[in-house]
């Protein structure tokens, strides 16, 4: 008499065993997804400007200023050095001739590109003539550098540069 053997079945795949790895695969993707969404939320609320509406109305009135100080030909220059944790920046104004525009009374401010976290107000002072100077605790990262300043019978000259730094 012979015995007869039967082998044993390797793993079958059934079909609950393909919606447990679905089921498991779409909850692994939404768990990242919506942790990393939080993560985004909680790190920057999205919103820059108190009004942006109201911001967005008066652009024109901006592009007139510009266009303003724009047709007073001046030219400005940003220098920036860093030394133990501070920023040095040294602004040169010059009229179209060349000239060193004398007596500007500046403010300014440094802020991050996206954010409102890090802004500081400037203090710029005059050194020499044209030669307007502040210092800031400007970290690493991008900066944008604004100030605006007003001259003798009303001119406005504004002054925008984008700063890296690391």
């Amino acid at each position: 008499m012979t015995a007869s053997t039967t082998a044993k079945p390797g793993f079958v795949l059934k079909g609950w065993h393909v919606a447990v790895i679905l089921v498991t695969f779409f909850v692994a993707v939404f768990s990242v997804d919506g942790l990393m969404m939080y993560r985004a939320y909680s790190t920057f609320p999205g919103e820059v400007v108190a009004k942006p509406y109201e911001e967005g109305l008066g652009f024109n009135g901006e592009i007139h200023r510009r266009a303003a100080a724009k047709a007073l030909g001046w030219k400005a220059t940003l220098l920036d050095s860093r030394a133990n944790g501070h920023v040095r920046l040294v602004l040169s104004v010059n009229d179209k001739d060349g000239q060193p525009v004398k007596g500007l009374h500046f403010t300014g401010a440094l802020t991050r590109a996206v954010t409102t976290q890090g802004a500081e107000t400037l203090h710029i002072a005059e050194t020499a003539p044209g030669v307007y100077e502040t210092t800031a605790t400007g970290g690493s990262g991008l900066f944008d550098f604004n100030a605006k300043a007003q001259g003798a019978g009303g001119k406005v000259f504004e002054v925008e540069q984008r700063l890296v730094w690391q």
